[in-house]
């Protein structure tokens, strides 16, 4: 017994230490402070994150979209593309509803791109990459949480034709705030996650993706 509660206390010892690495270092790879300023991006493509229990966009899509809202007034971008949270049982597509706050927010409609037939991260961004060729955008910014850009980064590969760049919100003043928890439960839904894509083939993945987000 005491030999596992030994195991159990230096698996959990190194698990926070690579958390915590994990988390300092993607919060200034990814931060919009060292984006380039000197040209606006075509677009920025933003990936839903989940619903709530009413069925609307959850707080960290919400902080997704407050970003992008932000970059946009700034003139840091000139389109926006929201890709994912497509249910088809239900007949919702959660880019929908947040191209309708963004409407709200005051972003103009021709602005506004929207992927409905996607629901996990390389769907979003294959449906996202036609709008974006469709529109011959060049410049694009990438924007979702550190742990699910880290993940995107190395799904997406290198594209010889679009200059992609990674932006999220910061850690210190997101918005909605972004709680310690919230981080853990973020960092840990995308690593497995992205094991999880590389252990088992891709069409057992996207069957697996179709029964949990029908």
């Amino acid at each position: 017994m005491k030999k596992i509660i030994v195991l159990l206390t230096g698996f959990f010892i190194i698990y926070l230490f690579f958390f915590l690495f994990l988390y300092s270092y993607l919060d200034e790879r990814y931060s919009i402070k060292i984006l380039p300023l000197n040209t606006a991006f075509d677009a920025a493509v933003v990936f839903y994150g989940g619903f709530d229990n009413s069925g609307n966009p959850d707080k960290e899509s919400m902080r997704r979209l407050s970003l992008a809202v932000n970059l946009y007034r700034k003139g840091m971008i000139n389109n926006i593309i929201f890709a994912g949270g497509w249910r088809p049982s239900k007949n919702i597509s959660g880019s929908e509803l947040m191209a309708q706050k963004a409407a709200f927010f005051g972003i103009k409609a021709n602005n506004i791109f929207i992927d409905t037939h996607s629901r996990d991260s390389i769907q979003n961004w294959h449906e996202a990459e036609k709008i974006i060729n469709k529109n011959k955008f060049k410049h694009i910014l990438l924007i979702s949480s550190p742990f699910h850009l880290f993940r995107l980064q190395h799904l997406i590969g290198n594209n010889n034709d679009i200059s992609i760049f990674y932006g999220t919100y910061s850690k210190m003043d997101a918005f909605p705030y972004k709680s310690f928890m919230e981080n853990i439960i973020d960092y840990n839904y995308h690593m497995i996650s992205f094991v999880t894509y590389l252990l088992i083939p891709s069409e057992w993945y996207q069957f697996l993706i179709e029964k949990i987000r029908k």
